[in-house]
């Protein structure tokens, strides 16, 4: 089966197809890789639509993160709104609970990425609040040294969508440098956990130096969610046996029989 067949075969209308292999074409070495992808997204779609919805779902939702340049120039959290949005949209896709994926999300961005945004993201303090009681202050310790993980990054990703949804600030958090040459500040307010090293429950102000560029980001975060899609597809183990086919058919009269 060739490109033609195979998107033909599924129902995927010429600018969809043209959109997802522009989409997608970076992160593979050639035409037969990219292919390859397809394929395996497609292979069982006549009973399983949820590789399909996935692979939707990233274009869409990093494609809507990549047009806020043009709607409202350096405006990071709605960037950022649109990347947690494709992630609750794979959450939901995949049929696994908020708690598992989260919690396992982060595994999935390559060595190359997670040492990019860890080394372009970093910790700088926590603003100390003024009105600590003196057993508070004697809780609040020193973080100055922390390294941030990706799973605290991943809180910060979190934390900032909940700003933009909730408070409607789109514009005080920055994510990303502006230029190649310097290192922006930059901090949020929450009451939400962040680092693992300081409990949440009060409003704290996190500090950050960030030099991370967009277009970088942006690729690493696409891998990961490809990544965490050959998973999805390779833990299903579908059958491909040559009479698979006829035992779906059968199990699917079974079901309009009897129900599932």
């Amino acid at each position: 089966m060739n490109a033609d067949s195979l998107f033909e075969e599924v129902g995927f209308a010429y600018e969809y197809r043209s959109e997802s292999e522009a989409f997608y074409r970076p992160y593979f070495e050639d035409e037969t890789a990219l292919f390859g992808f397809f394929q395996d997204v497609f292979r069982n779609d006549s009973f399983d639509k949820r590789p399909r919805w996935i692979m939707n779902d990233i274009v869409r939702f990093v494609t809507l993160a990549n047009d806020i340049e043009k709607i409202r120039p350096g405006r990071d959290p709605l960037r950022i709104l649109f990347f947690r949005i494709c992630l609750e949209a794979i959450c939901k896709d995949s049929g696994s609970s908020a708690k598992d994926f989260y919690k396992t999300f982060d595994t999935f961005f390559s060595e190359e990425g997670e040492d990019y945004i860890l080394s372009n993201f970093t910790f700088s303090e926590i603003y100390e609040p003024d009105d600590l009681t003196g057993i508070e202050q004697s809780l609040f310790n020193d973080h100055s040294d922390y390294q941030l993980t990706l799973q605290d990054f991943m809180n910060v990703i979190k934390a900032t969508r909940n700003m933009v949804a909730h408070d409607g600030d789109y514009w005080s958090m920055q994510f990303f440098a502006r230029d190649n040459d310097s290192t922006w500040l930059t901090d949020i307010t929450t009451k939400k956990q962040i680092i693992s090293c300081q409990l949440g429950g009060q409003d704290l102000t996190y500090g950050f130096h960030t030099t991370m560029q967009y277009e970088k980001f942006e690729y690493y975060f696409v891998e990961a969610c490809i990544n965490y899609l050959k998973d999805y597809i390779k833990k299903k183990n579908y059958d491909t046996s040559p009479d698979a086919e006829t035992r779906k058919a059968d199990w699917f009269d079974f079901k309009a029989l009897f129900g599932e």
